[in-house]
């Protein structure tokens, strides 16, 4: 390697190696060395191994943490180590390599972790202070004038608030596409909420430097980051940065802004500043510093704009005027037959959605229109599509031609047009495409098409040509099948004008979402009922109303408000089905809206029930998107809905009162639930009151005896019902029937809280580990001692396994990141024998411990039984190579085990490939060992250029050591993680 990140220790080094102090001595040294076209280590690896080095902590010092980081009440002992000149060495070298990226936001947020572009920042900050305490960055408000700050206090201010704003976009597009916001933690969340609360400050800022007047501005350059020595202090020389022009500063200060305003829906605002900042590039000279893709930037301009002139792309021009009732379509379509920019997908959209409005009356426009469209889209086909694929013209064009009474006037004007083009493939296309539809036409159209489009055919046609069409015989005749017999046959009597147009209009309705659209056909379908009474469900049998609401809503005349509020209320459930909330709470207030009308008594209760019904929805929202989901008052609403629950009056369904019990439980509200008395929720009552003893005593006390005989009676129908105790202190709660395994399946689906979550799978785990009864085979979680021990239990192992599977599964869809989820996932895999799978969960979990590999695994997070179950794991697949390297990372390693794994000769991995990754010294001198005895001379070869590296040598120190072997680990890590991973 040609730097070795690795500190100096007591032996001699290769004469090509530099050691990261020298960057110091000669800073030209860290820049050519990033110049490299294959720099190893990268300037990635080396800004992200400073920063981690700038953060170690002193013997004398605690440790910071991210959390500091971004609390300024506590940063300022917590970093006041870093400003000992080591760590202000370190500092002053990562900033060099940002300047070698040119200060690239994207860049820095792809390739570093986010808790070090924290660190970054507030390192540039702290350094253009200048007794301004810039590194608090919300007095930064405070400032009542930026032109008295230093061209670099200006640009460090800048770039931290672009900053917060841009790491917003990504992060939020990284969870919903395959972009990467640097390495992912759980902890990731919690830090991206924080800088999303100052997103409206950092906001206020972008937009008072936007109105700063200045002429230029400097930015810093690697050259302007001077390290200190023992004979000067730090400093920085500002004037060596490099000048650029106000308008470029600005331009791209306004870019991120509007991106940001783009990102939350501001369009209008967003508008503004990208078309200033188009105005600003229009005329300027871009230096390095100018990360802004002009083709990006018109791009946004023209998604925010609302005008559309004849220079916007026909793309543009064709999406606006099928918004715009479609003004000027057959000019667009007439030219993109031409140039061929909107897809052919676009196109046929249009044919079909046209066509239905012109069906159901949506839209006014003569059937004309639709066949030159029809015409254009089919020559537009022809014109792209190979010969032998232009030989099948759509039977139901040509159809169209022949029952339009000026269909051939249409076919002969459109084809007009391309005859203009003289483009050679083209015209044979459509010479073919025009021959096709011609043999298909009947024979009298044909001679009045040859007969009225004379001067076009002629253009594409000869007279031979011309005379063979005219000579060639019907088409297969059409065969009259007299259905009247038929349907007598099936006794199909003959349905009524009347009862067709019931028929129509009840389709309609099925399929129309918009009130004021229903209310219309409602009107139209009550007038033309004969019937004094018809049930309006009946229109789609699949609708659903609750009970409560429709036994109201029954009770009420027939009439067009009835139908109305019925009918939205089964679309709004409809809607859930879809899990479509957003328009399922928009039929719903449009229904609670109707029962205004009128105050008396009945349409009170319906207006509540309708309520509670939106609430309903808004807490399935909730469960469904969770971590994405704004509460606002939701949980005020779910304790006023429970307020109703033992009320003599009206009530909520009992779906709804345990959805906001569940709620509840899922946003922490566990002590208001323990202080209710709810007999019908024991299950989420019982967690709740396991949470918080949990929390109180940290695990330490067995008080989950509800939840345990709540559970184990579902699966276990021998447990003494004497063992049942009530929640409640209400001796009849024990005569209530036993919960069915629906019914715990539901509460545990539902629960997104990972306090409760942890407690029901480490439940789970414990039954599984008492069926299982063997040590080796146990499930690790914690809380597994708050459990009671009950050791007769008859209960099938597979139902336990099946069941801790399915909510596993659903946990981990909200806690992908989750440490404990994704390590009993391995283990679960692994007492199943899926050792493969298992190696996956177990990577995955180290995956995110270590920032993807970019630091040490943490013992606490990682424990040793994780490291043999992936060892046995490896044996178990014949892996042995790699599970004798899993044996070395036990805090007591194994080398009995590691020994017989190397000497295995059927070993099914990559064998030598592994042992660059091998840093103990005696599995080495075994491997050498053995390797000699088979008489292997180039695997002992390569064993012995192994060893002899200087890191691994025995007379280093012992940080030295660690180090190699860190680096070791995590290459070996990383090397699995492709293979079991991402294979």
């Amino acid at each position: 390697m040609d730097v070795d990140l690795l500190r100096p220790g007591m032996i001699p080094i290769a004469p090509n190696t530099k050691l990261w102090f020298e960057f110091l001595i000669e800073p030209s040294l860290l820049e050519e060395h990033l110049n490299k076209s294959h720099a190893d280590p990268s300037a990635t690896e080396l800004l992200i191994k400073f920063l981690y080095s700038s953060m170690e902590r002193p013997k004398d010092l605690p440790l910071i943490d991210i959390d500091d980081l971004m609390d300024n009440s506590r940063i300022d002992k917590k970093i006041e180590y870093r400003k000992r000149k080591k760590y202000e060495c370190l500092k002053i070298l990562a900033m060099k390599i940002v300047s070698f990226w040119e200060w690239d936001l994207n860049i820095l947020q792809t390739r570093v972790p986010i808790s070090l572009q924290i660190i970054f920042v507030q390192d540039l900050l702290d350094l253009v202070s200048n007794g301004l305490n810039l590194i608090d960055f919300e007095s930064h408000i405070s400032i009542e004038d930026l032109s008295q700050l230093n061209d670099e206090q200006v640009f460090a201010i800048a770039l931290f608030h672009r900053w917060t704003l841009t790491v917003i976009i990504n992060y939020t597009l990284s969870k919903k596409s395959s972009f990467t916001l640097g390495p992912v933690q759980d902890g990731n969340e919690d830090v991206l909420l924080k800088l999303e609360m100052q997103s409206e400050l950092s906001e206020k800022m972008l937009l008072r430097l936007i109105d700063l007047k200045r002429s230029s501005y400097t930015i810093p350059t690697i050259n302007t980051f001077d390290p200190p020595n023992e004979l000067k202090p730090l400093s920085c020389n500002w004037f060596k940065g490099l000048t650029v022009s106000s308008a470029e500063f600005l331009s791209q200060i306004m870019y991120d802004y509007a991106k940001y305003k783009f990102f939350k829906a501001q369009y209008e605002e967003a508008g503004i500043y990208f078309k200033k900042c188009k105005e600003l590039n229009v005329n300027l000279t871009p230096s390095s510093f100018h990360k802004i893709k002009l083709e990006e930037l018109n791009g946004f301009c023209a998604a925010c704009s609302s005008e559309i002139t004849e220079n916007s792309s026909l793309l543009m021009q064709f999406l606006y005027s099928t918004q715009t009732n479609h003004n000027g379509i057959l000019k667009i379509l007439e030219t993109d037959n031409q140039i061929m920019e909107i897809p052919m997908f676009l196109r046929d959209s249009l044919e079909l959605d046209l066509a239905s409005m012109l069906s159901l009356g949506k839209f006014n426009a003569s059937r004309d229109m639709l066949l030159h469209i029809h015409t254009m889209n089919a020559i537009r086909r022809a014109s792209v599509t190979s010969g032998e694929i232009v030989l099948l013209p759509p039977e139901d064009y040509v159809t169209k031609i022949k029952f339009n009474l000026r269909g051939p006037d249409i076919f002969l004007k459109d084809i007009k047009l391309c005859t203009l083009i003289k483009d050679k493939k083209f015209r044979k296309n459509i010479k073919m495409f025009v021959c096709n539809v011609l043999l298909k036409c009947p024979k009298n159209l044909v001679k009045d098409i040859l007969k009225d489009g004379r001067e076009e055919i002629d253009e594409l046609f000869g007279d031979e040509d011309i005379h063979t069409l005219l000579t060639l015989p019907e088409d297969i005749p059409t065969v009259n099948i007299d259905m009247s017999k038929r349907l007598d046959r099936l006794k199909i009597t003959q349905i009524h004008n009347v009862n067709v147009q019931k028929v129509l209009l009840k389709n309609k309705i099925s399929i129309e979402y918009d009130s004021n659209n229903l209310r219309n056909l409602l009107q139209q379908l009550h007038k033309m009922d004969v019937d004094p009474m018809f049930s309006i469900l009946d229109i789609n049998y699949e609708w659903q109303v609750p009970l409560p609401l429709q036994s109201l809503l029954i009770g009420l005349p027939n009439g067009l408000f009835k139908f109305l509020v019925i009918i939205l209320i089964a679309k709004s459930k409809e809607m859930i089905k879809l899990y479509d909330f957003e328009r399922a709470k928009l039929l719903l207030r449009e229904a609670e809206t109707e029962t205004k009308i009128n105050n008396n008594i009945m349409y009170s209760k319906i207006r509540q029930l309708i309520s509670w019904e939106g609430l309903y929805t808004e807490m399935l929202q909730f469960q469904y998107e969770f971590k994405n989901f704004a509460i606002g008052d939701l949980v005020e609403r779910c304790k006023q809905c429970l307020e109703f629950v033992q009320s003599d009056n009206l009530i909520p369904r009992q779906e709804i009162a345990e959805q906001c019990v569940l709620t509840l439980l899922n946003v922490g509200e566990w002590e208001y639930l323990t202080k209710r008395h709810y007999n019908c929720f024991k299950l989420p009552l019982a967690i709740a009151y396991t949470c918080l003893d949990v929390n109180k005593f940290k695990g330490t006390k067995k008080s989950a005896k509800e939840v345990w005989d709540l559970i184990l009676p579902v699966f276990d129908y021998g447990y003494s019902a004497t063992n049942k105790r009530p929640l409640d202190g209400d001796p009849q709660c024990t005569q209530n029937r036993v919960l069915s395994q629906n019914d715990i399946m539901r509460v545990f689906l539902s629960l997104r809280d990972q306090n409760a979550i942890q407690i029901v799978l480490s439940l789970l785990a414990k039954i599984q580990n008492v069926l299982r009864d063997e040590s080796a085979m146990e499930l690790i979680m914690p809380f597994l001692n708050i459990w009671p021990v009950v050791p007769n239990m008859s209960i099938p192992l597979r139902n336990i396994t099946e069941v801790l599977g399915i909510v596993l599964t659903e946990s981990l869809k909200y806690h992908p990141n989750h440490i404990i989820l994704l390590k009993l996932k391995g283990d679960l895999q692994y007492v199943m024998g899926h050792y493969s799978s298992a190696m996956k969960w177990y990577l995955e979990a180290i995956v995110i411990v270590s920032d993807y590999f970019a630091r040490p695994v943490l013992k606490p997070m990682i424990e040793d039984y994780v490291y043999k179950r992936m060892m046995k794991c490896c044996m178990q697949m014949q892996n042995f190579t790699q599970a004798a390297i899993l044996c070395l990372f036990q805090e007591e390693i194994d080398y009995a085990t590691a020994f017989k794994c190397a000497s295995e000769t059927n070993s099914s991995d990559a064998l030598d490939e592994y042992y660059d990754y091998i840093w103990d010294i005696s599995l080495l001198e075994f491997l050498i060992y053995w390797h000699t005895k088979l008489n292997h001379q180039e695997h002992r070869q390569k064993l012995l250029k192994t060893i002899g590296a200087l890191e691994l040598n025995a007379n280093n120190n012992e940080e030295i050591k660690r180090e190699a072997a860190n680096i070791r680990k995590l290459k070996f890590l990383r090397a699995l993680s492709q293979q079991y991973v991402h294979p």
